[in-house]
């Protein structure tokens, strides 16, 4: 902007005079100033972001933070993370207040009390952008055998392109239904026969409708210029017949279709169905192309069998290239960078001056900036566990570690997870075979990253050793109202769903109808944040985030929902529940003041539900007038005098005296139930989650947040 106004002499005591200076200062202010021509919406993330500001321009949406700076004293705003609207899928508002960005290879959730106004907003600018646009975004994964088609994976942008003119003596054509039609006869990108064509990182061909959607041109993406091919070949990648990709291929004098494709020739070999080595021979570089990959068979038949298996087994060497084909050439150099880890990993080769865990974090960084090389990943890590030869110990058991970290972590496509399950469930049901309980464990994980996406904490140093050491497990402490403690086992994939369903276990419910009327709580601040955690978060994410942010945190189980009716059989269930509905009763919320003084109904039943706490204390003796007044609500209490209170509770003495404390705490609860009449009662606010209001645990400080409606910021 300095140098815009040099070039055009501008101060203050010049005024704009032209209409083409003034639309150039515009345009570098909006281009330049990150956040000056964005609209500013309250929000906040989860727990250690810092997010408290969302930022929507024309360009995308921002994540800010309010900085001082050494001269505002009401400080400046911080970029902590920006998101074109490239990158945007679309939005969602899963439940009041919450924010859901569905983005190309993640998602990223706010709180906002204007989610509605953001929403619309970003809707708004997204259905702008997307106008006349000639770029679409992948839904879903589509990585076909036929090499006429354009693979790709969900999330990627692809340009679309009209339909080069054929040679001539040729016509492009598609098969619809038995059918030939030709597509010189139809609109270029018209959805008459649900296929489009278009180019993605130097490659062109077609792909089904379907599985895009329009995306507004990626102005931050430079997408490789297209491939060095003849013009027969993108006819041939606009054909839907294999037959006559072939046909135009051998014309053109070009190399014969790849084993891999769907009509094999006469040297390929029928493959057991999802294993490894069907993966590789559909997806794998052409290993008569790879000589150093091992020596190959000479008799006919075995061929391309043995260099498949050379290729999914131990070596001692680094790869030159990938084992998936890239087109690429900086994802074939990344594969190669990510194999030398691997093999520093395992032991079977140097540091260099790196920890395991920096070698460790430095793939699944890799894993995540870029989804397209988890299936290379996960093939290298399968490659070397394979037929093992090295002369370190420990190599082949340090592979599966690091197997069953990378499955925590990241999720594999659709069509590499039946041949990686289908690996793994052999090698844990085989007899005989090592590593069977690490491969079953490995595939535990799996299931679960495909389920709730993977961990998003990196592993830390203690987590790492204990992980190398055999130990996937460690105690958390899970606080219950009223003190009570549990101490479960969580592993490395343990979300908070699995935390509720085995809670529930302990209390005798086993329906999912029950299961969603609990929530785990995460505590920091000295009890000042109290912030509900999601189903899918995992648990040791939350761990490792607070462990850096609050060490004195903690993870409580609350219910928040109470449409189920109440049971009183199970006596973990009962004092629960007693103790989170007791400390809200004593403040009054359960009781509706008469207007005048209590009828004498009002006065058994409060006195009753006074002794009924009396007796689950395990006490026998009568209440002094100090308890009696603990017992009761304070607006009750001061309407009668004390004496009064300690004869209405000698009545119920006797047969207080039949119960035992449990019986005691279910008949409060069922007394409590039956008598309520306030509006405030959780069972008339069900959206409310009922947190205690006191903790009797030293040092236990009472909290608001979020869940409970207190004005306490909630990060999450």
């Amino acid at each position: 902007m300095k140098a815009l106004f040099a070039q055009n002499q501008l101060d203050t005591q010049r005024p704009l005079v032209t209409e083409s200076v003034k639309r150039a200062v515009v345009s570098t202010a909006r281009d330049s100033w990150e956040v000056y021509f964005s609209r500013l919406f309250p929000a906040t993330g989860s727990v250690g972001t810092g997010v408290q500001m969302l930022a929507v321009s024309h360009t995308g949406i921002k994540l800010l933070r309010v900085v001082k700076g050494s001269h505002e004293a009401s400080g400046q705003l911080r970029v902590l993370r920006t998101y074109s609207f490239a990158d945007i899928l679309f939005v969602t508002i899963p439940s009041q207040n919450m924010l859901e960005f569905n983005l190309a290879s993640e998602k990223v959730i706010l709180f906002s009390a204007r989610a509605h106004q953001v929403k619309t907003l970003v809707d708004d600018f997204i259905l702008e952008l997307k106008k006349d646009s000639d770029y679409v975004v992948a839904v879903r994964n589509f990585l076909p055998e036929d090499p006429a088609l354009l693979a790709f994976h969900k999330g990627d942008i692809i340009h679309l392109q009209p339909l080069e003119p054929p040679r001539l003596g040729y016509s492009a054509g598609c098969v619809v239904g038995k059918k030939v039609v030709y597509l010189e006869e139809l609109r270029c990108r018209g959805p008459d026969f649900g296929w489009r064509f278009g180019t993605i990182h130097g490659r062109v061909g077609r792909f089904p409708s379907d599985l895009v959607q329009p995306a507004a041109a990626p102005d931050f993406l430079q997408l490789p210029a297209e491939p060095g091919r003849g013009r027969a070949a993108a006819v041939a990648a606009a054909v839907a017949s294999t037959a006559a990709a072939q046909e135009v291929g051998r014309r053109r004098g070009g190399p014969p279709l790849r084993a891999g494709s769907m009509d094999r020739g006469e040297d390929s070999l029928a493959l057991p169905p999802y294993t490894m080595l069907e993966f590789a021979q559909k997806y794998f570089r052409d290993p008569q192309r790879r000589p150093q990959d091992g020596p190959r068979l000479k008799s006919k038949e075995g061929r391309e069998s043995r260099t498949l298996e050379d290729m999914l087994c131990f070596t001692k060497t680094p790869l030159q290239d990938s084992l998936i084909e890239f087109s690429d050439s900086s994802l074939n150099k990344m594969a190669t960078d990510m194999f030398l880890a691997v093999m520093r990993f395992m032991g079977d080769a140097p540091l260099k001056g790196q920890s395991e865990l920096d070698v460790l974090c430095t793939l699944l960084k890799l894993c995540r900036d870029h989804e397209v090389m988890r299936d290379e990943c996960y093939c290298q890590v399968v490659k070397q566990i394979t037929d093992n030869t090295s002369t370190k110990q420990d190599s082949c058991q340090r592979g599966w570690r690091l197997l069953y970290i990378v499955a925590a972590y990241h999720s594999c496509s659709e069509v590499l997870q039946p041949h990686l399950t289908h690996f793994l469930q052999d090698v844990s049901r085989t007899p005989g075979l090592p590593f069977q309980g690490i491969a079953k464990a490995c595939e535990q994980n799996l299931k679960k990253t495909l389920r709730f996406g993977g961990r998003l904490e990196l592993p830390g140093s203690m987590e790492l050793r204990a992980m190398l050491a055999g130990r996937s497990s460690k105690r958390q402490l899970f606080l219950l109202p009223g003190g009570l403690e549990r101490h479960l086992k969580i592993k490395t994939c343990t979300v908070a769903l699995d935390v509720v369903e085995e809670l529930c276990a302990e209390m005798a419910l086993t329906r999912p109808e029950a299961f969603d009327e609990y929530v785990i709580f995460v505590v920091t601040n000295r009890g000042q944040h109290v912030c509900p955690l999601s189903r899918r978060t995992y648990i040791l994410d939350v761990a490792s985030e607070m462990a850096q942010v609050d060490g004195g945190y903690a993870l409580w189980f609350r219910r928040v929902l109470w449409d189920q009716p109440l049971k009183f059989d199970n006596e973990l269930y009962v004092t629960m529940h007693y103790n989170q509905v007791l400390p809200d009763y004593l403040k009054g919320l359960f009781s509706s003041m008469p207007a005048g003084r209590p009828s004498e109904q009002q006065l058994q039943q409060v006195s009753k539900l006074a002794a009924l706490q009396h007796r689950a204390k395990d006490h026998f003796y009568l209440p002094s007038a100090r308890e009696a007044q603990g017992y009761i609500p304070a607006q009750l209490y001061r309407t009668e005098a004390s004496s009064t209170w300690l004869r209405l509770l000698g009545q119920h003495r006797q047969q207080m005296q039949a119960l035992s404390p449990h019986q005691a705490r279910a008949q409060f609860l069922e007394l409590q139930h039956r008598g309520c009449a306030s509006p405030l009662h959780p069972r008339c606010q069900p959206e409310r989650p009922q947190l205690p209001q006191h903790d009797p645990r030293p040092g236990a400080v009472s909290g608001g947040g979020c869940a409970c409606g207190e004005p306490a910021q909630c990060p999450r």
